[in-house]
């Protein structure tokens, strides 16, 4: 296993936390602003974004991600607004925290960002994977986007 170079993790995790304090112009009070999933990867860990306004990332600690594609590809764009209304209707799922943990092997954190703070849940790779929890709509479409990043953009930028 490769171990992210120190720059790139800081870059990484500056990236990651950005998200997490994001939030649009004049929200609702109940909205998702933005919904992040991290998960462990074969270099460490990967990190997909979409925000309210439509735009979706995917950061990765080892350097590099893929950013601009909601912008440009209705796909990407309709992924992450969907991924939005997911996360909505799924709130009482998640509970409010204040640490932006990483998720240790076989684990998936997903954190949505509302009004009245950062919301986390926990579930595990196995279940996502064979749809078992009640998260798996949303794992599905975050993977949805990565899958299209990866159609459009066969090499992520790096940093």
């Amino acid at each position: 296993m490769n171990t992210p170079n120190r720059s790139c993790a800081a870059i990484y995790l500056k990236m990651r936390e950005s998200a997490l304090q994001w939030r649009p112009r004049n929200p609702a009070d109940d909205h998702v602003h933005s919904v992040l999933m991290d998960w462990n990867v074969a270099n460490g860990t990967a990190t997909v974004l979409t925000s309210a306004d439509g735009s979706a990332s995917i950061y990765f600690s080892s350097g590099g991600g893929y950013i601009g594609g909601g912008q440009k590809y209705p796909e990407i764009r309709e992924a992450a607004l969907y991924a939005i209304q997911i996360a909505t209707n799924l709130l009482s799922q998640f509970r409010k925290t204040e640490t932006f943990d990483l998720p240790a092997e076989g684990e998936v954190f997903f954190y949505l960002s509302t009004n009245a703070g950062v919301h986390l849940a926990v579930v595990t790779d196995a279940k996502l994977r064979v749809g078992t929890d009640p998260l798996s709509p949303l794992g599905g479409i975050m993977q949805k986007i990565i899958t299209e990043y990866r159609l459009k953009f066969p090499h992520p930028t790096t940093s």
